[in-house]
């Protein structure tokens, strides 16, 4: 209740049974009051409800005392000073579930629903009972895409909740998006692939050399040339912002380098091996004889001088070839 007066005024607030103007089956009344300026007041009211269902008209009054008796206000201006309320009675209460997802699974007391295509489940429940709501830990929107269970009503975190009804319910079910960062790669060592809450920067890597299968024992390897896909780049380590599903993708080619630098050094070794072999063994070889035929320009049985190249002497008439 709400209120202004310029001056004291005794009042007090009343509830009956049935439309304005009903008196005759008063339900509550309040203290009297002597009230003066601008303020309000709040009641808590606890009322027996009929025992059989249907809608049960009530109307709140707050009357005021002055030297002609006990009123209330019936215009807009002044007031009004009452209210028609109509109440719900029946032993079921509704539950309204409202997600921000359609075909969403909950289970009710052990059983399961889905939410419609606004996101919205309606169950009628009975009051003063204990009740079972359970919202998916998880929940699949599309590949790549899943919601994580985070509230009720974005205060508790229980989940399954329990909670008495005694009135109608609404519980709206807040859930965390998350998006999947998918890494292809053909070589081993690529980082970063997972779940990523929606709006985070994910960070992933390549190595820039990877040993090639059996291959790299002799040095061929594979080298990062880079990325395509959501990312165009050249860089081993990347990020991307997760305001979706991404697919990134590594490229490599066969780098040969340290083979061909192995193979050099394997050559010039070999090479170096001979040369050093060849060079003890001719150290250790015994020097060849050198045959030299005498020159004779004289006779060896005369001695008279003759031509280096005659084969008898022209004075004494003998051979000159050598019996050796």
């Amino acid at each position: 209740m709400e209120y202004a007066f310029r001056e004291y005024f005794e009042i007090h607030a009343a509830v009956y049974e049935g439309a304005r103007g009903a008196f005759n089956h008063p339900l509550w009344q309040g203290a009297a009051e002597n009230l003066a300026d601008v303020g309000d007041r709040i009641y808590d009211i606890r009322l027996e409800s009929p025992s059989t269902e249907g809608q049960w008209l009530l109307t709140g009054y707050v009357f005021y005392r002055d030297a002609s008796g006990v009123s209330y206000f019936t215009d807009q201006e002044r007031g009004p000073g009452f209210v028609e309320m109509r109440i719900k009675v029946d032993d079921n209460a509704r539950l309204t579930l409202r997600a921000p997802y359609s075909n969403m699974p909950v289970l009710v007391d052990g059983a399961s629903y889905s939410t419609d295509q606004d996101g919205m489940l309606v169950r009628e429940l009975n009051v003063l009972a204990e009740h079972s709501i359970t919202a998916p830990a998880n929940f699949t929107i599309a590949r790549g895409w899943r919601a994580i269970f985070q509230s009720w009503n974005g205060t508790d975190a229980t989940n399954p909740k329990q909670l008495m009804i005694q009135t109608d319910v609404l519980l709206t079910i807040n859930f965390r998006d998350e998006f999947y960062l998918d890494v292809v790669s053909n070589v081993i060592g690529v980082t970063g692939a997972g779940w990523y809450p929606l709006g985070a920067i994910a960070n992933f890597s390549a190595p820039p050399l990877v040993p090639k299968e059996w291959e790299g024992v002799f040095g061929v390897q594979w080298r990062f040339v880079g990325w395509s896909g959501d990312v165009e780049s050249v860089a081993p380590n990347e990020s991307i912002v997760m305001d979706r599903p991404h697919t990134v993708v590594a490229h490599w080619a066969v780098d040969y380098e340290r083979l061909v630098y192995a193979i050099i050094i394997a050559a010039a070794a070999i090479a170096a091996g001979l040369a050093v072999l060849i060079r003890r063994r001719l150290a250790v070889s015994p020097p060849e004889e050198t045959l030299v035929t005498a020159v004779r320009t004289f006779c060896m049985f005369c001695g008279s001088r003759i031509d280096p190249d005659a084969k008898f002497c022209s004075k004494c008439g003998r051979g000159q070839v050598s019996s050796n």
